[in-house]
């Protein structure tokens, strides 16, 4: 057992907890801290630094870094280490942002989890920069986080101090979070500042909010563009403002679903400038992000911004087909089932009177039945005196001249058929009563919209979708489980494939930077891993892509199949289960509400103004106004075919093809309306 000497007082060191390239660090037997013991040749060089650091830092025993709090020396009195606060309990910050990491060490986190371990990294590294520090070596093994979100940064002892007229640099770096002006330089020789840790926060704090991907890795058509290189040239991929030549990898979430004010932080943190988003800008950033999280309605889990017009994260396990989060097994061993009575809640929606195609209609109850026009009057009583004048004519010329018979008898028979003459302006009366028809119907449409009746309706088939939903999940159920039963043997595979993640593994020639790249394009474990995929990856050729095909084949070498029942199958089981409960509990919900959401509707609808507007009043008049001219000439309107075929709409329900329906029963029987050719299947209507 080893044992170190701390201000004069022997301590003795009990198991090791953690190992890095400069040395070992050990939990101390009888306190509550742990020991940091060098293993480098030249550490005595170090004592300097951690003497400063001790004094500087008294006051700032932070609980978001792990400072030295005292010097070990080994009993012959040689530089050894430093004692510092025990850190236990926390992850690596990269075990939570990564997927499938994130399903093993946090299987409860949700995405509200990921954006407060991102604020609580901002906290800790403003804390840090506080106590006149800089953090220098900014990576994603450096931080830890609690299963509370909390975050420890690690490592102290390689911060940049300055003590008096004396700066103690930081000597070490991992390119992929490193600004574009310290690239390719000697980290030994680089005083840094709190804004080159601004960059490497920023990129931490990207791989939380996008599933791990780098800011930084993306798709190039031009060759190769390794991460560090994109960083030097400023290749922000997902930047909006400007054009950087590279496009974000497949399955990649919309930067857009995230507010302007975190859209435009990156862009500051990436961009041409070295004035970079403070940590505690980041604080402030990110709290306003978080009030603004949304639930989706498919996942649980699921949180995203509220300018998002549909879930991301849904979007990206449909592409990739992973899971991002893991659904709580809400249905154990024993527990009773939930009930829910389908049919009383489907009676109390029916119970709702949904108005008539009818009763939807606009009423013009103060819209009285015109007279005749006077113009039609006018010509009907100048045609029938010119007429009668004419037939006095011929008979006064019969009386007087019979010998000319030929002529009063033509005037006669003129004056006779002036009678019976049409009205001139018959054929342009019935052109304007069809276009005043048309574009009646038309503000009929837009009255309906404005007024909710589609939307009514909309509700009312989405109610039945939702029924018809939680009465299949029994058989979505049955199937899944022969689905899986099918594919047993290839889902323990990749279940087995899971467990070796590419971030912890030892490949040859495959960096922390590629494997960041890797992680970027979805490719996490062993499972991920295909040809076809690794070369989409920038930095991957052939040969090298080849490789991490090989190591993916000696892993699954070692698989067993075995047709016995395992954990793996209850696990399977469980998952399908948690899927299935979870959409139930949306869609019972949704019935459970239905009847007061419908009524509200009902009742909104009654309560907006059943009034048309004015154009819709005034059209309304001038076609019955030429009604009512029609039948005084004895003429038939004309037969519109406007509702029924010109502008014949899509099913609200399903946007499929309407086709004519007339209501054969009811107080409303010989109401036309439009109905979805797929009834019974689906009952949308619409333009009743």
């Amino acid at each position: 057992m080893m044992e170190l000497v701390v201000g004069g007082q022997a301590v003795r060191l009990g198991p090791r907890i953690g190992k890095g390239g400069e040395g070992e660090v050990y939990k101390v037997e009888g306190f509550d801290c742990a020991a940091k013991v060098y293993t480098l040749n030249d550490k005595a060089n170090r004592e300097p630094k951690i003497a400063a650091m001790i004094r500087s830092l008294s006051q700032y025993n932070s609980q978001y870094a792990a400072f030295p709090l005292a010097i070990a020396h080994q009993k012959d009195g040689r530089f050894a280490g430093f004692l510092m606060n025990l850190v236990s309990g926390r992850k690596a910050l990269h075990e939570l942002y990564s997927p499938a990491a994130r399903k093993k060490t946090f299987p409860h986190a949700d995405y509200r989890f990921l954006v407060r371990a991102a604020i609580n990294v901002a906290r800790a590294v403003a804390s840090v920069h506080a106590s006149n520090c800089v953090i220098g070596d900014i990576n994603h093994s450096g931080i830890l986080i609690s299963d509370n979100a909390e975050a420890t940064l690690i490592d102290a002892d390689s911060f940049q101090i300055t003590d008096g007229s004396r700066h103690y640099l930081c000597r070490v770096g991992v390119p992929e979070y490193t600004p574009p002006e310290l690239q390719g330089k000697k980290f030994g020789e680089v005083l840094r500042t709190v804004d080159h840790d601004a960059f490497g926060l920023a990129v931490i704090i990207f791989q939380l909010l996008c599933m791990g991907r780098h800011p930084f890795s993306g798709a190039y058509s031009q060759g190769e563009m390794p991460i560090e290189r994109a960083i030097r040239e400023h290749r922000f991929v997902y930047t909006r403002t400007r054009s950087v030549g590279m496009s974000p990898p497949p399955g990649s979430v919309d930067f857009g679903v995230f507010p302007a004010d975190v859209r435009d932080s990156f862009d500051a943190a990436f961009g041409l400038s070295t004035r970079r988003p403070s940590a505690q800008h980041w604080v402030q950033v990110l709290t306003s992000l978080e009030r603004s999280l949304l639930r989706c309605n498919v996942h649980e889990l699921h949180f995203f911004p509220n300018g998002a017009t549909a879930c991301p994260w849904c979007k990206m396990e449909q592409h990739h087909g992973m899971v991002l989060f893991l659904r709580p097994l809400y249905k154990a061993a024993g527990s009773t089932p939930v009930f829910f009575d389908v049919k009383a809640a489907w009676a109390a929606i029916e119970a709702v009177p949904i108005p008539t195609p009818k009763e939807l209609e606009p009423q013009f109850v103060d819209i009285e039945r015109p007279a005749v026009s006077d113009k039609i009057l006018n010509w009907k009583e100048h045609r029938n005196l010119t007429a009668a004048l004419m037939v006095v004519l011929a008979g006064v010329m019969a009386i007087i001249a019979p010998a000319a018979w030929f002529i009063w008898l033509a005037i006669a028979v003129a004056g006779a058929h002036r009678f019976t003459r049409r009205f001139p302006y018959t054929k342009q009366l019935r052109k304007r009563y069809e276009k005043v028809e048309s574009e009646l119907e038309q503000c009929k449409a837009e009255w309906r919209k404005h007024t909710g009746v589609e939307e009514l309706l909309k509700i009312r088939a989405a109610l039945e979708n939702a029924k018809n939903g939680l009465e299949q999940l029994p058989v979505e159920m049955k199937a899944r489980v022969n689905d899986y039963m099918q594919n047993r043997q290839s889902l323990h595979l990749r279940d087995y494939l899971e467990q070796f993640q590419i971030q912890e593994a030892k490949i040859q020639k495959v960096g922390a930077a590629k494997k960041a790249a890797l992680i970027s394009f979805g490719i996490e474990t062993a499972a991920d891993v295909t040809l076809e995929k690794v070369l989409q990856v920038n930095g991957f050729g052939q040969k090298s892509a080849q490789q991490l095909v090989k190591w993916r084949e000696e892993i699954e070498s070692q698989f067993e199949y075995s047709p016995r029942t395992n954990h793996v199958d209850s696990q399977f089981r469980q998952t399908i289960e948690a899927d299935i409960e979870a959409k139930a509990r949306v869609l019972r919900k949704q019935l459970g509400n239905g009847a007061q959401i419908l009524s509200d509707a009902v009742q909104n609808l009654k309560n907006r103004s059943t009034t048309p507007d004015s154009k819709m009043i005034k059209l309304h008049r001038e076609l019955i106004q030429m009604k009512v001219d029609l039948k005084y000439l004895k003429e038939r309107p004309p037969v519109s075919n406007v509702s029924w075929k010109t502008a014949r709409p899509n099913c609200p329900v399903c946007n499929g093809r309407m086709i004519r329906r007339v209501l054969k029963s009811g107080p409303n029987a010989g109401t036309r309306f439009w109905g979805c050719h797929r009834y019974p299947k689906c009952k949308g209507v619409q333009n009743a």
